[in-house]
C-alpha cells in the first residue's frame, strides 16, 4: 500500500493564474506566473500539530535550467517565515484553516522565466517534489524590465490576441486582420523550444540559460531563429513561388507545424515573421506591438543612398537586390528597459525578425535599436541602429539607361523613405501615426542635426553630396490619378508635363505600368503608352493613358498594387534630360460585408450573413468560404459556395455557437478563381451565460441590440416571444406592478430562465445601474402562455441619479438556445422639492431655511406633511402640516434651527401626501466654528 507523502499541496492554479492575468494559458491544469508577484500555495501536513513557529524548520526550494545551481541563481532555497521579502524569493504564511496552511511565495522582478520546478526540504532531509510552474515576465512590476505603466497599453501589448496589421501604400494602408493566438495552449512551449535550439544555448547551456532574465537577451534569440527559418533567399523565393502570404491570419497554425516538427508553410513576408515574433514576445510577457514603415529603404550599406534604375522606356528593373524600396515593411516594437544603455532609451525598441545578412555572412535579428536613438541619429548604440536609420533616412537616386545603355541620372519627384510609420491605435482598429517617433518634423532643425549625426557616425566621407539633386529640373512631372482605383474597371491615368525652362522642348512621354512584389521587385512592364508634344516656354501639357481591365487581371498579385511610372526625354538629344515619376495604384477588390450582431451569449448559436457582390462581367467560380475565430469555432471551417454570376451577391450564413466570454473576433475569408482572396472580420462581445453576472454595460448593450427592428429576421428565435405590461406613469411611493407574458410556440415543453429588472434612465436615455430585480425559472408546455406577476415595492426604489424620473423595466428570457428581451419606459411623478439655504453658516446662529414643492399633478395635493433632519443641524426630527397644494401650483415654507456641531452637514427634507410618500430630497451646508465668521 502506497504512503501518503508527508506534505500535499495544493498550487492553487485557477486563482494564481487569474492573479496573475494568465487564466488565458491555462485554467486548470497548468500554473503560469509573472515574476515579482506573489502567489499562493496551500500545503497540507501529515502532522496535524504544527504551529506557525514549527514552519521555519522547513525549506522551499526553487529550481530551472539543465544544471541547477545556486551560484548562477537557478536553484533558491528559502525558509518559511512570517514576513517575506520582495527582493528575493521568499515565503511567508498567510493563514491556516482546519491543518491547511497557505503560503505565499514571492519571486525576485528580475527572476529568469522559464519552467520551474518547486521542492520542499523536511528536516529530516527528505526532499518532496511539489509541482511545476512556468515563470514570465510582467510588465504589470514596477521592478521588472518591460515594465509599462499604462494599463490600456498593457492590456493592448500584452494580453490582447487579435489585431490589424497595415500593409499597401501610405497613400493608400489596407488592414489585414491578424490573429496572434498567444494563448493557445501549446505557446509556451513553443517559446522554450525557440530558446533551446538557439545556436549559443546550444553551445553553451548553462552560461546562456542564466541570462534568461533579460528580455535584450530573450528577444535577440528568439527573433534570430525565426529569421533563420528560411536560409535561402527568401525574396527569389516569394518571386518564383508566389507564395499567398495574404491568405495568413494566425499565428498558430505556422508556430504548431514547427512545434510538431512539420514542414511549415513555405512563406516569407515580413510582417507574417513579424506577427510570429510577436506571438512568441506577448506569450513571455514582453509588451511587443507591430509597425508599419511606408517606403522601406532595404540594406543601404551604410551609404543612406538607394539608387533606381529604370530602362528606356520607363519600367523599373533590377541590378541588385538592394535596390530596391519597398512599399512597406512591418517590424516590432517592445517595451524594456535598457540597462546596458542610458534611462533615455528605455521604452520602445525595434526588432526586425526580417532577418538581412549581416556582416558575418549569417542572417541575423535586427535590434533591439532604442527609437529615441534613431530619431536622435544615434546610431553608435546596441544594437543595429545603423540598419534601422537607414530604412527611414535614405536618399533616392534616379538612373535611367539611354539608348547606348548608359544609366544616366534624372530628374525624379521624390517619395521620402521613411515618411509613414504608423501602428495600430490602443483599444481601437484605427491607423496611428508615429512618424514623430522615429523623426523630427521634416525640414526642422532638429531634423538636420539628427541625420548630420548620424552620416558622421556612418559614412566614410559625410561632407560628400550630390548636387545634381539640388537642380532644379527643366520639366515637371506628375501623375494626378487616384491612389486606389476599382476592380474590374478599366483605369484611366492623366500625366501633366510642364515645361519651365527658358527653351523650347520636343518631348516624349511613356507611361507604363508594372506590377510589383512587396518587397519591391517589379515584373516585366505589361502596359505602355507613348506621347510625343511639343512644349513651348512655360507651356504645361496633359495626357490621358487607359489601361483596360483584361490587360492587367492576369499581371496583378497578391498584394493589388501597381506601379506606374512616367518617364519624359528628349528623343533628339543623346545629352538631354530624363524625368521621371512614379504612382502606386491599389486595386481595389469588393469588400467582404459580413453582418452579425455585435452582441452574443455564450453557448447559445449566432448566426452571420456574409456577402459580396460580384463586380465583374464574368462568373465567379469555385468560390470557398474559409472562417476562424477563438472562442467562436473550433478549428477552421471551410464551406463551398455557388458560383455567383456577373453583378449578382453572394450570401452565405454562418452559424456558431460561442463559447469564451468577452471581446472576439471572427475571421472570415473568401477564395474565388477570379477575385484570389478577400479578407474580412468582424469583432463581437460574448456575454457570460450567466446572466446575474452582466455588467449594467451588458444589459445597455444587449438591450439596444434587441431593441434594434433593422436586425436580420435570421438572428430571431421566433418559437419564443415576451410581452411585458405596466402602467404608463406611477405616483413615486406607490407599487409598480408588472405584468409579464411568456410564449412557447415550440411543439416542444421549454425549460427557461425569467429575469425582470427595474432602472432609472438618465437625462439621456442611458440605463444606470438596477436598484431591482426579480428572477424565476419556468416550464413551459408546448404552444401555451405563462404570466409572470410581480411588483416593485416603495421600499425597493432607488433614489435617481438624474433629473430624470424615468424608470425601464427590463424582461428577459433565456433558455439553451436564445435570449429574449423585452422593455417598457414608465414615468415616475413625485413633486419637485428645492431647498433655498446659504452653502455656509456659523455655528450656533439661527439660519432659515425656504422649501418650495411644485404639485405634477392635475388635482390637489393633500394631507401634506413636511418632515426635516439633519445629524448636528437639528436636535430632533421635526415635522410640520402643510396646506394642500393647487393643482400645478406650488407651496412654500419656512422653517429655522441653529446648527450645533461644526463641519459639512447634511440637511435631509421629506415630503408626504394622500398621493405620494417618502420623496426624500437632501442638501448639504458647511458650518463654521463659532470663533470664525462665515464668508460673505
Amino acid at each position: 500500500m502506497k504512503e501518503d507523502p508527508p506534505v500535499r499541496c495544493d498550487l492553487q492554479v485557477f486563482k494564481n493564474n487569474s492573479d496573475h492575468r494568465t487564466i488565458g494559458l491555462s485554467k486548470e491544469t497548468c500554473l503560469f506566473l509573472r515574476r515579482g508577484q506573489e502567489f499562493t500555495i496551500n500545503l497540507t501536513f501529515q502532522d496535524q500539530t504544527l504551529r506557525q513557529e514549527d514552519l521555519t524548520k522547513f525549506t522551499l526550494i526553487t529550481t530551472t535550467g539543465p544544471n541547477p545551481s545556486k551560484l548562477n541563481r537557478t536553484k533558491n532555497s528559502f525558509k518559511i517565515t512570517s514576513l517575506g521579502d520582495k527582493t528575493t524569493w521568499s515565503a511567508r504564511v498567510v493563514d491556516c484553516v482546519q491543518g491547511i496552511w497557505t503560503v505565499s511565495i514571492t519571486s525576485p522582478a528580475d527572476a529568469i522565466i522559464g519552467y520551474y520546478s518547486v521542492l520542499i526540504k523536511i528536516s529530516s532531509g527528505v526532499v518532496q517534489d511539489l509541482g511545476e510552474f512556468m515563470m514570465l515576465f510582467n510588465p504589470w512590476c514596477k521592478d521588472d524590465q518591460v515594465y509599462l505603466y499604462n494599463e490600456a497599453e498593457r492590456q493592448e501589448f500584452v494580453l490582447s490576441e487579435d489585431s490589424i496589421i497595415y500593409l499597401g501604400t501610405e497613400s493608400s494602408p489596407q488592414p489585414h486582420p491578424w490573429h496572434f493566438g498567444q494563448f493557445e495552449e501549446f505557446i509556451p512551449d513553443v517559446c522554450l523550444k525557440f530558446l533551446d535550439t538557439s545556436p549559443r544555448y546550444q553551445e553553451d547551456p548553462e552560461n546562456n540559460y542564466v541570462k534568461r532574465n533579460d528580455p535584450v537577451y530573450i528577444a535577440q534569440e528568439i527573433g534570430n531563429i525565426i529569421g533563420r527559418w528560411d536560409e535561402r533567399d527568401r525574396v527569389t523565393f516569394m518571386c518564383e513561388n508566389r507564395r499567398l502570404s495574404y491568405t495568413l491570419v494566425s499565428s498558430v497554425p505556422i508556430l504548431r507545424l514547427w512545434f510538431r516538427d512539420e514542414p511549415p508553410p513555405a512563406y516569407g513576408h515580413h510582417w507574417v515573421f513579424a506577427a510570429l515574433f510577436c506571438t512568441v514576445l506577448r506569450c513571455l510577457g514582453i509588451p511587443t506591438r507591430l509597425v508599419t514603415n511606408y517606403n522601406s529603404a532595404y540594406d543601404t550599406d551604410r551609404t543612406l543612398q538607394k539608387d533606381i534604375y529604370y530602362d528606356k522606356n520607363g519600367a523599373r528593373i533590377h541590378r541588385s537586390r538592394s535596390d530596391s524600396v519597398w512599399h512597406f515593411h512591418v517590424w516590432n516594437e517592445c517595451w524594456m528597459e535598457r540597462r546596458d544603455l542610458r534611462k533615455e532609451y528605455n521604452g520602445w525598441q525595434v526588432l526586425d525578425a526580417s532577418a538581412q545578412l549581416k556582416y558575418s555572412g549569417q542572417l541575423y535579428c535586427s535590434g533591439p535599436a532604442p527609437v529615441r536613438a534613431i530619431k536622435e541619429g544615434h546610431v553608435d548604440l546596441k544594437y543595429d541602429t545603423t540598419l534601422i536609420f537607414s530604412k527611414v533616412y535614405s536618399d533616392k537616386v534616379v538612373l535611367v539607361r539611354d539608348s547606348l545603355g548608359h544609366f544616366r541620372k534624372a530628374y525624379s519627384k521624390i517619395r521620402h523613405v521613411g515618411d509613414g510609420i504608423s501602428t495600430k491605435s490602443v483599444g481601437s482598429d484605427v491607423q496611428d501615426d508615429i512618424t514623430l517617433h522615429y523623426k523630427y518634423p521634416k525640414g526642422s532643425k532638429e531634423e538636420h542635426e539628427a541625420v548630420e549625426r548620424a552620416k558622421q557616425l556612418m559614412l566614410q566621407d559625410p561632407q560628400v553630396t550630390d548636387d545634381h539633386l539640388n537642380i532644379l529640373s527643366p520639366i515637371l512631372v506628375s501623375i494626378t490619378s487616384q491612389n486606389e482605383q476599382v476592380y474590374g474597371e478599366d483605369i484611366t491615368l492623366s500625366v501633366t508635363v510642364s515645361n519651365v525652362s527658358e527653351e523650347e522642348k520636343d518631348l516624349e512621354l511613356v507611361l507604363g505600368a508594372q506590377s510589383v512584389q512587396d518587397y519591391a521587385i517589379t515584373r516585366t512592364q505589361f502596359w505602355s503608352e507613348k506621347f510625343h508634344f511639343h512644349l513651348s516656354r512655360g507651356e504645361e501639357r496633359s495626357a490621358s493613358g487607359r489601361m483596360n481591365y483584361t490587360a492587367y487581371k492576369r499581371e496583378l498579385l497578391d498584394n493589388n498594387l501597381l506601379r506606374i511610372t512616367a518617364l519624359v526625354k528628349e528623343p533628339r538629344h543623346d545629352n538631354g534630360c530624363y524625368v521621371v515619376a512614379d504612382q502606386d495604384l491599389t486595386i481595389c477588390k469588393p469588400c467582404l460585408v459580413i453582418k452579425m450582431p455585435k452582441i452574443a451569449v455564450q453557448f447559445q448559436p449566432i448566426t452571420a450573413m456574409v456577402s459580396l457582390s460580384n463586380p465583374l462581367r464574368e462568373t465567379l467560380e469555385e468560390c470557398v468560404i474559409r472562417t476562424s475565430g477563438k472562442g467562436l469555432l473550433h478549428g477552421e471551417k471551410i464551406y463551398r459556395c455557388k458560383n455567383v454570376s456577373p453583378g449578382d451577391n453572394l450570401l452565405y450564413p454562418l452559424t456558431f455557437i460561442p463559447t469564451q466570454v468577452g471581446e472576439q473576433r471572427l475571421y472570415v475569408q473568401l477564395h474565388t478563381d477570379k477575385l484570389g482572396v478577400i479578407n474580412g472580420f468582424q469583432g463581437l462581445e460574448v456575454l457570460s451565460c450567466d446572466v446575474q453576472q452582466w455588467s449594467t454595460h451588458h444589459w445597455e448593450e444587449f438591450h439596444k441590440y434587441a431593441e434594434d427592428k433593422s436586425r436580420d429576421q435570421v438572428y430571431d428565435d421566433a418559437l419564443l416571444s415576451l410581452n411585458i405590461q405596466t402602467p404608463d406613469t406611477i405616483f413615486f411611493g406607490q407599487d409598480i406592478p408588472i405584468t409579464m407574458k411568456v410564449s412557447n410556440h415550440r411543439q416542444t415543453q421549454k425549460e427557461v430562465e425569467v429575469f425582470i429588472y427595474a432602472q432609472y434612465l438618465d437625462d439621456h436615455g442611458i440605463g444606470c445601474p438596477y436598484f431591482w430585480k426579480e428572477l424565476c425559472e419556468l416550464s413551459l408546455p408546448a404552444k401555451e402562455d405563462y404570466t409572470v406577476e410581480a411588483q416593485i415595492p416603495p421600499l425597493e426604489f432607488a433614489v435617481s441619479p438624474s433629473e430624470s424620473n424615468v424608470i425601464r423595466i427590463i424582461g428577459l428570457v433565456k433558455d439553451v438556445i436564445g435570449t429574449r428581451c423585452i422593455s417598457k419606459k414608465l414615468i415616475l411623478l413625485k413633486p419637485k422639492i428645492i431647498i433655498e439655504m446659504p452653502d455656509e453658516v456659523l455655528q450656533y446662529c439661527l439660519l432659515t431655511v425656504r422649501v418650495t414643492i411644485t404639485n405634477p399633478l392635475e388635482e390637489e395635493l393633500e394631507n401634506c406633511t413636511l418632515t426635516v433632519s439633519g445629524q448636528g443641524l437639528i436636535h430632533k426630527e421635526r415635522s410640520y402640516r402643510c396646506e394642500a397644494i393647487d393643482p400645478n401650483g406650488f407651496g412654500l415654507y419656512t422653517f429655522t434651527f441653529s446648527p450645533s456641531q461644526s463641519g459639512s452637514r447634511k440637511l435631509h427634507v421629506q415630503f408626504d401626501c394622500r398621493q405620494f410618500c417618502d420623496v426624500i430630497v437632501s442638501r448639504a451646508i458647511d458650518v463654521l466654528p463659532s470663533e470664525i465668521l462665515p464668508v460673505k
